[in-house]
């Protein structure tokens, strides 16, 4: 009896064995569907990361023009003499620029100022995708009053 007894027991491990291997592994269905989750959220994250990516290169012109901008509003009256015109421009790193220089105030005022004021406008422009964008920044400066004549 003992050897029937080892025996039924052998037979459910077997008939266990082999419903465990039947189940083990993916069907073709379940891997379709994974590499299609898969190739979706890979999709997405291309399409996120290639924006910020395009959005990274607009705040650096941005910011690059900005500099540029402030920069040259330090030069006028320093190193670009303070005259009523209009200079332009191109900077190294293909970003343009233009410096216009007008009186400021009315023939009357500008009598009684003991200097001369000038409205001074920067502006810096470049090219971005299909679009020309710019900044442009104003500020007066006084100058000495022979310069105006």
């Amino acid at each position: 009896m003992a050897s029937t007894g080892s025996s039924r027991l052998r037979r459910p491990r077997k008939r266990q064995a082999r419903h465990a291997r039947a189940d083990a592994g993916f069907t073709l269905v379940e891997v379709v569907v994974a590499l299609a989750i898969l190739a979706l959220s890979l999709s997405v994250v291309f399409v996120a990361m290639s924006d910020g990516t395009w959005r990274v290169g607009q705040a650096d012109a941005a910011t690059r023009a900005g500099s540029l901008v402030q920069s040259l509003l330090a030069r006028a009256g320093t190193e670009v003499p303070l005259r009523e015109g209009r200079a332009e421009g191109q900077f190294a790193d293909g970003f343009g620029w233009t410096l216009q220089v007008q009186r400021f105030g009315d023939a009357a005022d500008r009598a009684q100022w003991p200097l001369a004021a000038y409205t001074v406008t920067a502006e810096v422009s470049w090219d971005e995708a299909a679009s020309r964008r710019s900044l442009a920044l104003s500020t007066i400066r006084l100058g000495p009053k022979e310069a105006a004549r």
